[in-house]
């Protein structure tokens, strides 16, 4: 999976800065972090298997939807491979005791270690412009990718659903995203 990622960077993203975002990522966790802690993919290379995942259900949806010529494959690639680096360093492994088969046991889970709390998709479109210059579509696609999950939904924000209105990647990836978790990977 990390060859195919890299593979996928390296045919469709151009960027300045992209090479210093993937020597990033390899001193990183990305490869090996958890996609959640208890949801989909929360397991050694879950973020990894997830943002494959999202990347082959946005293409697959790009072109159902008859979107080739209005999202080039890399803006695609951006948005699908890289939409959750916000989960970068952010989850830590510890223990819990839980009852399996009516003994009690001591399980390895993942924990939550946010150290920098400034919201989910914010968090990813940030730490992408440290090192690529990001579009409009992609920006917004990336913050938007919660969708309905968004905290800012339950505070009462509409701005979510005028993203989606204005960016049709925002509102795919986010379908994308939801494909993926919920079809395609495997819950704890």
């Amino acid at each position: 999976m990390k060859q195919q990622f890299l593979t996928l960077c390296e045919t469709y993203i151009k960027r300045d800065g992209v090479n210093d975002l993937i020597n990033w990522l390899l001193k990183e966790d990305f490869f090996t972090a958890p996609a959640s802690t208890k949801y989909h993919g929360s397991h050694e290379g879950g973020l990894l298997e997830h943002s494959l995942n999202v990347y082959n259900c946005l293409k697959k949806s790009i072109e159902i939807n008859g979107l080739q010529d209005t999202y080039n494959d890399e803006s695609i690639a951006i948005a699908a491979l890289f939409h959750d680096l916000c989960k970068i360093n952010l989850y830590v492994k510890g223990t819990r005791n839980v009852k399996e088969n009516g003994q009690w046991i001591q399980k390895e889970i993942y924990e939550h270690d946010e150290r920098f709390p400034c919201g989910h998709g914010e968090k990813s479109v940030i730490i992408l412009q440290n090192f690529i210059r990001l579009t409009a579509d992609e920006i917004l696609s990336i913050r938007a990718h919660m969708g309905g999950f968004d905290s800012s939904v339950r505070a009462g924000e509409y701005f979510i659903g005028k993203i989606f209105e204005r960016c049709k990647l925002a509102l795919l990836l986010h379908f994308a995203d939801m494909e993926a978790t919920y079809l395609l990977e495997k819950r704890a």
